[in-house]
């Protein structure tokens, strides 16, 4: 029976099986980039079961032999936008509104990250892997956006600037300036925990 009605597009020639195929393998990812747009588990799987709702429906404008998880991700944030935008309509609303975005100087953490560093940033990611996923969360949304889908799902540039509707320019600024907001951040999560990441010329910058 077809669910879509006699409308809806032609399931014939395998859709259905070409569809499980190409689109389904893609599922933690696309709720992995839901979660983290939503920032919500319950508002993250309705969110990807309406990407893969309207994915389905819309599988014949999918162009075979292409980044599907791409495709993906670029109905589920045209979703995600489109929710937003209806949220910011209504009036505030104590536990559902939507959440702002943290106000960063990107600058003083670009000029910061130039005379500090992490001497080995694995270490980081081992022990401060609960921080890291916070610290994402608190990303400006075009910041933590870019982020996930470069570093996360392993998408290119290319496919990120696609899915962003940017250009390939903007998609390499906003990688480098969100991961300088979070190495800043951790750096200042370690200091205060006393692990002592500054090198050294920075120490005798200090005793002068």
């Amino acid at each position: 029976m077809d669910r879509q009605g006699e409308s809806g597009p032609d399931r014939t020639g395998g859709w259905d099986t070409r569809f499980e195929r190409e689109a389904l393998p893609h599922l933690d990812a696309v709720y992995h980039f839901a979660r983290g747009l939503a920032r919500s588990a319950v508002r993250a799987e309705d969110l990807v079961q309406d990407t893969y709702l309207q994915a389905f429906s819309k599988f014949d404008t999918y162009e075979a032999g292409t980044n599907c998880k791409a495709w993906l991700f670029r109905i589920c944030k045209n979703l995600y936008i489109d929710r937003f935008r209806a949220e910011r309509r209504r009036p505030p609303h104590q536990e559902f509104g939507p959440v702002e975005p943290l106000r960063h100087d990107t600058d003083r953490g670009t000029r910061e990250l130039e005379r500090r560093g992490i001497d080995d940033e694995s270490i980081f990611l081992d022990l401060f892997g609960d921080e890291v996923n916070r610290f994402l969360q608190e990303l400006p949304d075009e910041f933590r956006r870019a982020l996930l889908l470069c570093d996360l799902e392993g998408l290119t540039y290319q496919e990120i600037a696609n899915v962003l509707d940017v250009p390939i320019g903007t998609v390499r600024s906003r990688i480098s300036r969100g991961r300088s907001i979070l190495r800043e951040k951790l750096e200042d999560y370690a200091d205060d925990l006393g692990f002592g990441v500054a090198p050294t010329n920075e120490l005798e910058m200090d005793d002068e």
